[in-house]
């Protein structure tokens, strides 16, 4: 399965990649062992957490190609894999917004460098 990641999305995230660390794009469901909490049920939170590179990845069987590699996924959020997923930025906020063909799923993806 593959996530386009523009290039503006590429730039925000170049330098944990040129860096060698596990990019993960996380939903904050409270389920597995990088999700302190779980959030609302009304409102899906996804971020970007970066981790060195012998993390456990075991939640995260799901691997997205990108243009910059591997992206790892958690198997409890299956539900919102799609064709024409992307990770870009908003011009407005500069922030990272996570969607597919269907819908955009989170408008506010924060990067999180768990070291």
């Amino acid at each position: 399965m593959k996530i386009e990641v523009t290039e503006q999305a590429q730039a925000k995230l170049e330098k944990y990649v040129e860096a060698d660390k596990k990019i993960l794009l996380d939903l904050d469901d409270g389920f597995g062992r990088y999700s302190d909490e779980g959030t609302c049920a009304l409102l899906t939170k996804f971020r970007i957490l970066v981790l060195d590179e012998g993390a456990d990845l075991s939640d995260y069987s799901v691997h997205l190609e990108s243009p910059i590699g591997t992206i790892y996924f958690k198997d409890s959020a299956k539900a919102f894999l799609d064709d024409g997923m992307s990770l870009k930025v908003d011009p407005k906020t500069q922030l990272l917004v996570f969607s597919n063909t269907k819908e955009i799923i989170d408008k506010s993806v924060n990067i999180i460098d768990a070291k």
